[in-house]
């Protein structure tokens, strides 16, 4: 099916350009700001990167909503190693503490 611009969906991934670009590859200390949304019930996590909707899992769904729930800073998403970095308030810490989750593929 064609796009309004003229592409179709298997060039637009061929050649990086379009809404259906293929991820690119990111150094591993390089994180994205993201804004997580979490489904309890499944233990899916999604956000959008690079106009992307990424999908994982985690096995505690409920430490990152109380994680957020928290958090001082925005959420940062490191692609190369799938590490979600929360910073969360915590008395004696000025700039907050880190909390760590790695996900999986869903």
């Amino acid at each position: 099916m064609p796009f309004e611009n003229g592409t179709n969906a298997t060039a637009a991934r061929a050649t990086g350009s379009g809404p259906l670009s293929l991820p690119r590859h990111r150094p591993v200390d390089e994180f994205v700001r993201v804004i997580p949304g979490v489904d309890l019930s499944q233990g899916s996590i999604t956000f959008v990167v690079d106009g992307n909707l990424e999908r994982y899992w985690h096995h505690e769904p409920r430490l990152i909503t109380e994680a957020l729930s928290k958090a001082v800073q925005p959420a940062r998403w490191f692609p190369a190693t799938r590490k979600l970095t929360l910073t969360v308030a915590a008395t004696g810490h000025r700039a907050g503490v880190q909390r760590h989750f790695i996900l999986s593929a869903f």
